[in-house]
């Protein structure tokens, strides 16, 4: 859906810097001198993630937050 001014006001303050923090960090994965090759961690929270991209945590709750703006714009 895409993001219009109604569909930021799904989300509170804090839901909204919190959204922007983990679309961010989903690209920001880094690699660690302790994990394996086909590692990466986490770029919201450093969990150890197998490929790149967000921990199955990180992208539960984004998907959440996305879910909610979506159906306050809908109502």
């Amino acid at each position: 859906m895409k993001r219009t001014k109604q569909w930021w006001t799904g989300l509170n303050k804090d839901e909204r810097s919190e959204l922007i923090y983990l679309e961010r960090s989903e690209k920001s994965s880094h690699q660690s001198g302790y994990l394996p090759d086909d590692c990466s961690e986490c770029g919201a929270c450093s969990y150890p993630v197998l490929g790149t991209g967000l921990c199955p945590n990180c992208e539960n709750r984004r998907q959440k937050l996305i879910l909610k703006a979506n159906q306050k714009c809908l109502s």
